[in-house]
C-alpha cells in the first residue's frame, strides 16, 4: 500500500489500495501522468492511525454487488480507521446515490487529470477533518454534560475535587492536574488550599490539604488574583517579562519535567473566583505514559486553544459543583443544629433522661459501624453507608421527640403516688393516731402508714399488703366535715400499680410520646433528602421482635435491622443510667444479662445483634464517655 501526505491537512494520508480486505483487488486505476502528478503533491507517509483518504473506482464498487453490499463495505473502511473515499465515477454513472453516503468525501469522474484528483482530495479531507471537528465538538459538549451532572450529583467533597481534576486530564488529555481553593484563614487572609494532585493516567489523586499563601508570584495565585487564563508551552522558559514564576521543587525531587500548562479559574454563580484548575503537560492520548524527562520532552505537546475552552467550561461546571456543594454543608449544618436544639428541647422537659438521646444515638451507629467490618456470617450483605449511618444517628437522636407533648409530671414521677399525696395522707394518719385513745390502735395506725409509704416505692406489691391497702380504703378518720377513709380511690389505684410508678392511665400517656414522635417527624420534608427513613425508623424503636411492643405491634421482618439496633441500645442506655428518679442504676454485666434472658431469649430483640453488641463490646466508649 502506497500513502502520501496531503499538504493541506497534515493529519491526513492519501491511500492507493493495492490489496485491501473484502476483496477489493486494484481498485484505483489512474493513468501514469495522474499518478505522478498526485504522489508529487503529496508526498509520502503514514503512520497507520492517522485518517485517510481512500480513491476507488466505479467498477470495483459495481463488482461489489447490490447498493446494500456497496455500503457496508464502505463502511467497514471508515470502521478500520478513520477515513472518507473519493469515488472515481464513470461517465453516466449509476451510482449517483453514492454522492449522499456519509463515507463519500468526493465525486469524480474518470480519468481525471492531476490537478482535479488534488483538488478533489483536498476538499475531501477538508470536508472530513470538518465533520471530524464537529463529531469532536458534540462528543466533548456530551461529555462535558455528563460531567457537570456527576459533579452535581456528587456529595463527597475529596472525591468531588477528585473528579474535577480527572476530568478536566481526560478532557485535555493532561498527564498531571491540582486543584486550589480559594479560603479565608482565621486572620481573615486569602490563602489558596492545594486539595488535591493527579499524575499519570491511573492517579486518583492525592489530598493534600496545604495551605499557601496567595501571590501573584506563583502560577495559581496569579490566576486566582486576576482572574486571567495562563498557558505556558514550557514552564521552564518563562518570559521574564512575566509576574510570575514556575516552581521547579516537586520536579527535581521527583524526577518530573514539567512542560505545557494550563491553569484556569473557577468562579461562583457571582463570578467571584472560589479556585484555579491547574494542568500540567498534554500528551498525545490520555493514556499515554510519560516515562522519563527525555521523553516527556519529546512527546508533550503544547495546550491549545481549544484545550482552555473546554477547561473553561469545565471550571464553570467545578466552580457552581463546588458552590451548591457548600450551600449543601451549611444547610445540614443548620439542619444538624435543629436536631440538637430539638433534643435539647426534650430534655429540658425531661432531665432525668438527659443525654439519653445523643448516647443511644452513639450506641446504635456504633453497632452499624461494628457490622461493616464484618464480612461474613449473618451480618456478611449488611453494610450501612454514610448517609444511612446519618439517618441512624437522627431517628435515635430525636426517638422520644413526642415527650414534649407528654405531661411533665410523668417524667419525673419516682413513686406511685403523684408528688405531695403521700405528705397528705400522712396527714391524715397522724390525724387519726391523735384521734384515738388505744394505744394499740395507735401502733397499728403507724404500721399502717409504714405499709403505705412501703407500696409508694415503684417496685412490685406482694399479695398480702395489697389486702392490707384494701382494708385501709375501709379505715376512716374524722375531720370538721366528717369521717373519710384513710385512703381514697384515686390514691389506693395509684399503691395498688403492680410494677414502677405509673399508673395504666400515666403509662398509656407516656407511651403516646412515640406515636407523637411519628407525627411531628413526619412534618419535616425527609423525602427531600438521604434521610427519608426517620420519622418510620423512630416510630419503632418500641417493637418488640415477638409482637409485645407497641403501639404498632410490630413482628419480626417488618422491624428494619436499624431499628432493632436502636432498640438495644435505647434498653441498656435505660438499665444503666445512673440519673432515673423512679431506679437505681445497674452495673453493666447486670445489663446485659437482663437484655439476654429477659429480651433476647424472650425473642424481644434481635440475639445476633445483641451478640454482637456484647462481643465487640460496642458500648464501652459510650459508657466510658458518660463517667
Amino acid at each position: 500500500m502506497a500513502a502520501v501526505t496531503l499538504a493541506a491537512a497534515p493529519a491526513f494520508v492519501l491511500v492507493r489500495p493495492r490489496g485491501l480486505e473484502l476483496g477489493l483487488a486494484t481498485l484505483v486505476a489512474l493513468d501514469a501522468a495522474g499518478i505522478a502528478h498526485c504522489e508529487a503533491a503529496f508526498p509520502y507517509a503514514d503512520d497507520g492511525h492517522a485518517p485517510v483518504v481512500y480513491l476507488i473506482d466505479e467498477e470495483r464498487l459495481r463488482a461489489l454487488g447490490d447498493r446494500s453490499a456497496i455500503e457496508r463495505a464502505l463502511a467497514a473502511l471508515a470502521a478500520d480507521r478513520p477515513s472518507t473515499t473519493v469515488v472515481l465515477a464513470e461517465r453516466d454513472s449509476a451510482l449517483t446515490w453514492l454522492a449522499d453516503d456519509p463515507h463519500v468525501g468526493g465525486w469524480l469522474v474518470a480519468p481525471p487529470d492531476g490537478t482535479a484528483l488534488v483538488v478533489a482530495v483536498r476538499a475531501a479531507a477538508a470536508t472530513f477533518a470538518a465533520q471530524a471537528a464537529l463529531r469532536t465538538a458534540r462528543g466533548e459538549s456530551e461529555r462535558l454534560l455528563q460531567i457537570g451532572l456527576a459533579l452535581s450529583a456528587e456529595r463527597d467533597i475529596t472525591k468531588l475535587h477528585q473528579r474535577i481534576v480527572h476530568s478536566a486530564r481526560e478532557l485535555t488529555r493532561a498527564d498531571s492536574g491540582s486543584l486550589y481553593l480559594l479560603e479565608t484563614n482565621a486572620s481573615g487572609e486569602h490563602v489558596l488550599r492545594f486539595a488535591v494532585a493527579q499524575t499519570g493516567p491511573q492517579d486518583a489523586g492525592t489530598y493534600l490539604g496545604a495551605v499557601l499563601p496567595l501571590s501573584r508570584t506563583s502560577i495559581s495565585g496569579y490566576v486566582a488574583l486576576s482572574g486571567e487564563t495562563v498557558r505556558i508551552e514550557d514552564a521552564y522558559a518563562i518570559p521574564d517579562g512575566a509576574e510570575y514564576r514556575f516552581n521547579r521543587s516537586f520536579d527535581d525531587a521527583n524526577g518530573y519535567r514539567t512542560m505545557s500548562v494550563l491553569a484556569v479559574p473557577m468562579h461562583d454563580h457571582e463570578d467571584a473566583t472560589v479556585g484555579v484548575i491547574m494542568l500540567i503537560n498534554r500528551k498525545p492520548d490520555f493514556a499515554f505514559e510519560l516515562v522519563s524527562k527525555a521523553h516527556t520532552e519529546q512527546s508533550v505537546l503544547p495546550f491549545s486553544e481549544h484545550d482552555e475552552q473546554v477547561l473553561r467550561s469545565l471550571a464553570s461546571q467545578a466552580g457552581v459543583a463546588l458552590e451548591n456543594h457548600a450551600l449543601l454543608e451549611s444547610i445540614e449544618d443548620l439542619f444538624e443544629q435543629f436536631v440538637r436544639a430539638s433534643v435539647k428541647a426534650i430534655e429540658v422537659r425531661d432531665r432525668a433522661t438527659q443525654g439519653h438521646s445523643a448516647r443511644v444515638a452513639d450506641l446504635t451507629v456504633l453497632q452499624a459501624e461494628a457490622i461493616n467490618t464484618i464480612g461474613s456470617g449473618v451480618f456478611a450483605s449488611l453494610h450501612f453507608d454514610a448517609d444511612q449511618l446519618r439517618e441512624m444517628r437522627y431517628a435515635s437522636l430525636l426517638h422520644d421527640f413526642g415527650k414534649v407533648a407528654v405531661p411533665e409530671y410523668i417524667f419525673g414521677k419516682a413513686k406511685k403516688l403523684p408528688d405531695g399525696r403521700i405528705d397528705t395522707i400522712r396527714l391524715r394518719f397522724l390525724l387519726a393516731i391523735e384521734q384515738s385513745s388505744d394505744p394499740r390502735r395507735r401502733a397499728e395506725l403507724r404500721e399502717l402508714l409504714a405499709a403505705v409509704e412501703s407500696a409508694n416505692e415503684p417496685r412490685v406489691v406482694a399479695a398480702e399488703l395489697g389486702e392490707v391497702l384494701d382494708a385501709l380504703a375501709r379505715t376512716t378518720y374524722r375531720d370538721l366535715d366528717g369521717d373519710h377513709p384513710l385512703l381514697d380511690a384515686a390514691e389506693l389505684d395509684f399503691l395498688h400499680i403492680p410494677r414502677g410508678s405509673l399508673s395504666s392511665e400515666e403509662r398509656r400517656k407516656m407511651e403516646q410520646h412515640v406515636t407523637q414522635s411519628f407525627y411531628f417527624l413526619r412534618e419535616i420534608p425527609w423525602k427531600r433528602t438521604p434521610w427519608q427513613h426517620v420519622p418510620e425508623m423512630a416510630y419503632g424503636h418500641h417493637e418488640h421482635l415477638d409482637g409485645t411492643g407497641y403501639p404498632r405491634g410490630l413482628k419480626g421482618a417488618e422491624i428494619v435491622p436499624q431499628v432493632r439496633m436502636m432498640t438495644i441500645s435505647d434498653v441498656f442506655d435505660a438499665l444503666t443510667a445512673n440519673d432515673r428518679p423512679y431506679k437505681p442504676a445497674m452495673t453493666i454485666d447486670r445489663a446485659l444479662d437482663i437484655l439476654t434472658q429477659e429480651f433476647a431469649d424472650r425473642g424481644k430483640v434481635d440475639r445476633d445483634l445483641l451478640d454482637l453488641f456484647i462481643t465487640k463490646r460496642v458500648y464501652e466508649p459510650v459508657v466510658a464517655g458518660r463517667t
